[in-house]
C-alpha cells in the first residue's frame, strides 16, 4: 500500500515535470541582433514580427522601448530575444527607430526561423511519458488484504444471512 502512495505520489511529480517541459517546449526563442552607426536624437527601439516579408508586422515584442546606446555619435550593438516565437515558424522581424521627437522610422525586415526540438530533448520527454505511464500503473493495482473466513464482516461480497443466532 506504502509502495502504491510513493508510486502515485512520484507519476504525479513527474506528469507536472513533463508539462512543464513540454509547455517550455511548445515555444523556440528567436534572438534578433541590430547595430548602429549614431543615434542623434534617439529615444529607443521597438522590434514588430510578422509572418510574411511585406507585412503586416502587427505582433510589437518588446513590451517597453529599447533603450538606445549611451553615446549617441558611436550608436551600439544590440539583441533582443523574442521568447514567444513558435517552434519552426518562419517569422520577419521589422525593427523600429523612435526619436526623442516621437517620429517613428521603420528600418530593414529580416527573416528568422524559430528553432524545432532537438533530439535530447525529444528522449527526456518521451522518457519522462514513459515513466509516468510505468508509475501510474503500478501505483493504480490495489492491494486486497486476505479475508477471514466465515466473517461476513471482512467479506463484502457475502450476503447476510437470515439465520437466528443461538
Amino acid at each position: 500500500m506504502q509502495i502504491q502512495r510513493i508510486s502515485k505520489h512520484l507519476a504525479n511529480a513527474l506528469a507536472l515535470i513533463l508539462l512543464l517541459l513540454l509547455g517550455a517546449s511548445c515555444s523556440a526563442p528567436v534572438r534578433v541582433d541590430w547595430s548602429t552607426e549614431t543615434e542623434i536624437n534617439t529615444a529607443g527601439f521597438n522590434i514588430y514580427r510578422g509572418e510574411s516579408p511585406d507585412g503586416p508586422f502587427d505582433v510589437k515584442i518588446n513590451e517597453q522601448l529599447i533603450p538606445p546606446s549611451p553615446d549617441p555619435m558611436t550608436g551600439g550593438k544590440y539583441n533582443y530575444v523574442d521568447s514567444t516565437a513558435q517552434i519552426g515558424k518562419l517569422y520577419y522581424y521589422q525593427l523600429e527607430e523612435v526619436e526623442r521627437n516621437g517620429t517613428q522610422t521603420k528600418l530593414g525586415v529580416t527573416p528568422a526561423r524559430a528553432g524545432g526540438a532537438n533530439w535530447p530533448m525529444l528522449l527526456v520527454l518521451g522518457g519522462l511519458a514513459i515513466a509516468v505511464l510505468i508509475l501510474w500503473l503500478v501505483g493504480g493495482k490495489r492491494a486486497t488484504a486476505p479475508r477471514a473466513a466465515g466473517n461476513p464482516a471482512n467479506n463484502p461480497d457475502a450476503s447476510p444471512s437470515n439465520e437466528a443466532k443461538p
